[in-house]
């Protein structure tokens, strides 16, 4: 994985207190990191069966009956570890944030991720990252893997607005590399992609979509994500849906949910099964203030009523709110309330909102 700053570790969720701090693209290049002894030695121990000190969030979800990111990457039949030659090794699968360009300003998210950030985050933390980051990896650097390559995820910013996602796109299928290789993205469907882009999809082997769908209802989806336009959200994903068989097209919903979205999470997950989408919610961790953990009892009690009263059309559903509902009660940090409260309240005023119009079901 390849960040807008350059850093490189084996996958996005690996905890980055275990990766080497020199590996970055300022010190090495992308096939040194990849050959590396602390890279050798994960492949081998996650061949062996071992539990990695990096991967701790994925285990956290599989002892809790999850299919976890790490389980899914196994079954994946460009990625999956079935058959790897491991006297071999070759750079298969590549994920990769060339910008953080974006048009929305996630609450949850910051300025690495989403240049429009920065100045709130420089306001309300002080912080000093670059307003527009574009990755060290520069394109001539990858392109000599696209030979062998079988999965590339691009994330971002909002990857479908950065214009070297398209330039590498178009080397490959210029370079019949483009057949092999299936696409991921992480998008948040906000940007309706030119036809252009959808003929070259047809060239590789699959997309693969995880959208960000926050919430079916709009004063919760355009709080959490700001500068969202609901309704052309909701109208692109509908337009995915109808031509994803021509163009060979997966979408998987990927919810990030907070204490913003938790409410109204049972009708967000019907809307998706209902278009046979498949679901995969994400509760947040981090920043932890954010995090369904921080609710108070009174207001975690809300939140279950709401779920154990919910009539669920398929038990699917009501599956993954007590996955959620699970999470919440997993943990006391009701001491973070007034720094969720602090935090909410900036961003609020900064952005000309109110937190119990988007939340009224709270008591504050």
């Amino acid at each position: 994985m390849i960040d807008g700053t350059g850093r490189v570790k084996p996958c996005c969720r690996y905890a980055d207190i275990f990766k080497p701090k020199e590996h970055t693209l300022d010190n090495y290049s992308i096939q040194q990191i990849f050959d590396s002894d602390f890279q050798n030695n994960i492949r081998k121990r996650v061949l062996a069966g071992e539990r990695i000190e990096g991967c701790k969030r994925c285990y956290e979800e599989e002892d809790n009956n999850k299919k976890s990111l790490r389980m899914r990457h196994n079954e994946h039949p460009k990625i999956g570890s079935k058959g790897i030659n491991t006297n071999d090794y070759k750079l298969e699968y590549l994920e990769l944030s060339l910008s953080n360009d974006c048009n929305l300003m996630c609450r949850m998210c910051d300025s690495r991720y989403s240049h429009k950030l920065f100045d709130e985050e420089q306001e309300y933390l002080g912080k000093t990252y670059s307003k527009h980051r574009h990755t060290k990896a520069n394109l001539s650097s990858i392109y000599p893997h696209l030979k062998d390559m079988k999965f590339i995820k691009f994330t971002g910013g909002e990857p479908l607005i950065i214009k070297d996602h398209w330039t590498l796109l178009e080397y490959a299928v210029e370079h019949d590399y483009a057949k092999n290789i299936r696409l991921n993205y992480s998008t948040n469907c906000t940007v309706w992609p030119k036809k252009r882009i959808v003929d070259i999809w047809k060239q590789f082997d699959y997309i693969e979509l995880a959208i960000s769908l926050d919430s079916i209802m709009p004063q919760e989806n355009e709080y959490q994500r700001h500068l969202t336009d609901h309704t052309q959200a909701l109208a692109n994903i509908e337009k995915y849906v109808e031509i994803a068989d021509e163009v060979g097209i997966s979408i998987n919903a990927r919810p990030t949910i907070t204490i913003y979205n938790a409410y109204h999470l049972p009708e967000t997950l019907e809307w998706l099964w209902e278009r046979n989408i498949k679901i995969n919610p994400t509760h947040l961790t981090y920043p932890k203030h954010l995090a369904l953990t921080v609710l108070p009892k009174n207001n975690k009690q809300i939140i279950q009523h709401k779920y154990d009263n919910f009539v669920y059309k398929d038990n699917s559903i009501k599956e993954l709110c007590d996955y959620i509902a699970k999470y919440m009660h997993s943990e006391d940090c009701s001491d973070l309330w007034n720094q969720f409260l602090k935090h909410t309240a900036f961003w609020d005023n900064s952005r000309s909102q109110n937190f119990s119009d988007a939340c009224p079901y709270y008591v504050i």
